[in-house]
Order: C-alpha cells, then structure tokens, then sequence
C-alpha cells in the first residue's frame, strides 16, 4: 500500500520529489507514527519501488531525490485501483486537496470549484454580495483556462500510451451542436405522441442557499410527477431547463406532455408551499433518497439539522412578506396544431422576449418563430452561445435582463456570467424525459487505463520520461 501511495502522489512530479515531501504527505495517512518511524516507512517503500525499478533515486546533499520510471508511469493504474481496494481513496482526495469541506454532501470536483464553492454554495442568494458574484466569475474563467490547458494520458490495450485533449461541456463546441440536435430530437419526438401539454415555472424563495435549492427543485419536481401519475393514471414525460435568475436563484420552465392541466394556480401555490416545507423539516432524509442512499448516517443527520434552520427561517420569510403564499410559479396550457405548439394563454415576459429576438438575430433562432419550443430552447441557446463565443459577454445578462440573448447596453453591476452558474451548482442545460432521448450507437468499449492527467507545458517532461 506504501509504494502506492507514493506512485500517486508522484505521478504529477515530472521533476521528483524529495522524501520530506513524501513523509508529510504519508502523515497524513499514520497520523499515530513518529517522524523517524514515518522516515523508515518512506524509505523502506521506496527501496521496494526501486528494486522493481519503478522509481529512480539519487541522494542530493542530505536528501534522497526521487522520480518514476516509465515502468513506474504504467504501473499507475494498479496503484489506484489496490487504494480504492484498501477503502483509502476518500482519505486521498481530503489530502490532495487540504481544505475541510463546508459542503455537507462530498462531490468529486476540481481545486477551483472546492475553492469557490466552500464560499458561496452554503449561502442563501439573498445575502451574495457584489464580490461574490466577481468572485464566481473569475474563479469559473481561471478553471476554464485550466482545464483547456489539460491532456488526459492513458495506456491501452497493447500497453501504448493515448494522448486526449480534456474537454468539457464549457469549452467543446462539438458537445454544444449535439445538445441543440438533442434538444430539437426530444421536441420532434413529443409533438409525434402528443397534442396537449403545460407549461409550468417555478423560482425558489432565495432565503435558501444555493447547493440546497437544487435538492429542494429536484423534490418539487418529483411531488408534481407523482401528483400527476395518480391523477392520470400514467406519468408524463418531460423537457425542462434550468437557469439562474438574476440574484442567482433556481429557477426551471418546464413542459409535461400528454395533460391539459394540473391545478389551479393558487391551489398549485399552496401545494408546492407545502412540499417545500415537508422537504425541509426531513431534508437529509428527502437527500438520501435523491442521491440514491450514497450518503452517510452523519451526512443525514447534519442535514436534518439544517433543514429545520432553514425551516425557521423560511416561515420567518413568509411573515415577513404576508403576500407570499409559496414558491412563485406559473401555469399554461399548450395545444398542438399540425407541427407547430401555441400558447393558450403565454407567460408574462413573452412578448419582451418576441420584442427582443425582433431586434436582434440570434444564430440559433429563427426570428419568425414563436412557439412554446423556442421559448423554452432560449434557455438553452443562451448558454450554447456563450460557449461558442470566447468572450461570452452576450450571456453576461441576468435571467430577467436577457431572456431573448439579445439585450442591448452595458453589462450591469452585480450580474454574473450564467455559466459559472451552472458549473457551480452542477446542473444541467437542460433535461428530457427517456422516451424523448435521442438513441445513439455506443462506441465499442475501449480497455484504457488511467495514467494521469497533465498540461500540455508539462507533457515533454513526460514525454522524455517514457522515451
């Protein structure tokens, strides 16, 4: 397990390292040893290694100087999986990266967003300030810089090494073309079975912080499909998108097929109080069940905690705006004529959206379009653009601001680049039911093995190494 631990650990180290280094990396693993008995252990591993000839070794005045072989490279593969075997892998990430999570739920992320998200995920919306909002943005560019800099190195099957770009769903432009066709596959496929369905959107009070509203929406979205399951007799299928508003909380316009309605709206409004208020006084436990039973009893137990905080302060939101009755919404029902989907009666801000495609074309819009599809497909083209688009100031508009992508003037203060948005909070553009999904052939499996993943600057030092 030792000479493991020491082939992950240099595995990124194309210069070496010294044994200091590895000894305080191992103190974090025999938190019970002693410096001297930490110093033998090290040294013992990498006498083993050596004699394998998977790490080379020279002593430079008082320290032992060490680095991997190309032997040592290939070997790679088995050290992470004999750690995942040993249960250590957890440990190994709380190591790698040295900062205690505020997060409750663990996730697997790079440094930048632990860094960012420590800091903002556990807030509530209402109280991010503009250096937040700054912060997000640049921590989201710097990550972007980074990863577009990666190469991902693996081993194949005859034991050559494969060089792959890391690419992204912010960076790829190819993944941006798929998801359109996607998109417009899951509408063609739902106008084919179905003539009726409703439109519903719901905002999220933002009094609750920013990595609980995606549990709270994805809670609220189930209660409606079950509601509507006993109701009709079958469960409807979805497509719905996901957006930021302006001060950043959840936000979703969804449309379920195949019904002509679900309630009224202020009866909807009360419903979904009331959800919301059963999904925060058993919060860890509505989780668990979210996440499919991958968190810990302790995890659980610090969620039901927050939720009953959360609770008190959600019902102190409600008195102090006597108005409120619960998460603002909105309900329409659509009818499908031929090919083409009308509004029975449209949302609000519908014809400031048809004002602004007017004025500006978008290059993913047709301009006399103005059906359900497209309304609900500028969600999406918004962020697409932005990928596409280097600098991404069109998609630097609030939510309320730039429904179109079209929005004229300057970038206003305290507006943040949506993006960063999703890549926060890891949610999705968009999501469709199964039975809308486009079905695509699987590429033939590979059996690659995962060596390490480097930047390009680094890639002729490990290039000099395996030569």
């Amino acid at each position: 397990m030792d000479e493991a631990l020491i082939l992950v650990k240099l595995r990124g180290e194309f210069s070496g390292l010294v044994t200091p280094y590895l000894v305080r990396f191992f103190k974090k693993f025999y938190r019970h040893l002693s410096k001297p008995a930490l110093i033998r252990r090290v040294h013992r591993a990498l006498d083993k290694l050596e004699e394998k000839d998977l790490i080379n070794s020279e002593v430079v005045g008082s320290f032992r100087f060490v680095k991997l072989t190309e032997k040592g490279y290939r070997a790679i593969p088995e050290a992470v999986d004999l750690i995942r075997k040993a249960g250590l892998h957890e440990t190994l990430k709380k190591v790698v990266s040295e900062s205690k999570p505020l997060i409750t739920i663990r996730l697997r992320a790079s440094q930048e967003w632990w860094f960012v998200a420590n800091k903002l995920l556990p807030k509530s919306p209402s109280r991010f300030s503009q250096f937040d909002k700054e912060l997000l943005d640049m921590s989201f560019e710097t990550w972007k810089e980074r990863v577009e800099d990666k190469v991902l190195i693996f081993l194949d099957e005859n034991g050559e090494y494969q060089f792959i770009e890391y690419t992204t769903r912010f960076t790829n432009e190819t993944y941006v073309k798929q998801l359109l066709a996607k998109y417009n596959h899951a509408w063609k496929k739902a106008s084919e079975e179905y003539d009726e369905a409703v439109f519903v959107t719901i905002t999220l009070p933002p009094m609750i912080p920013l990595y609980i509203q995606k549990y709270a929406m994805s809670f609220l979205w189930h209660r409606i499909k079950a509601y509507l399951r006993k109701h009709y007799g079958f469960t409807p299928p979805h497509i719905y998108a996901d957006e930021p508003q302006t001060n950043l909380s959840h936000h979703r316009h969804g449309i379920l097929f195949g019904i002509s309605r679900i309630m009224d709206k202020n009866e909807f409004t009360r419903w979904l109080d009331n959800h919301l208020i059963n999904f925060l006084s058993k919060m860890g436990y509505h989780i668990q069940k979210t996440v499919n039973n991958r968190l810990t009893e302790e995890q659980v137990k610090a969620l039901n905690k927050l939720g009953k905080k959360l609770l008190k302060r959600y019902l102190k939101y409600k008195r102090k705006h006597p108005k409120y009755q619960g998460p603002i919404n909105y309900l329409c029902k659509l009818i499908r004529k031929g090919n083409l989907w009308e509004w029975e009666n449209p949302p609000p801000d519908y014809l400031k959206y048809v004002e602004k495609l007017q004025r500006k074309k978008n290059k993913f819009f047709d301009g006399a379009s103005l059906s359900p599809s497209d309304y609900l497909k500028k969600y999406l083209v918004k962020n697409l653009n932005a990928i596409v688009e280097s600098n991404g100031e069109e998609n630097k508009k609030g939510a309320d601001e730039g429904e179109g992508g079209g929005g004229e003037g300057k970038k206003k203060e305290g507006v943040v680049n949506k993006l960063a948005w999703y890549w926060l909070c890891r949610t999705r553009f968009y999501s469709v039911s199964p039975k809308f999904r486009m079905q695509t052939k699987e590429k033939p499996k590979q059996n690659w093995k995962f060596v390490l993943c480097t930047t390009k600057n680094n890639l002729d030092d490990f290039l000099s190494v395996i030569t």
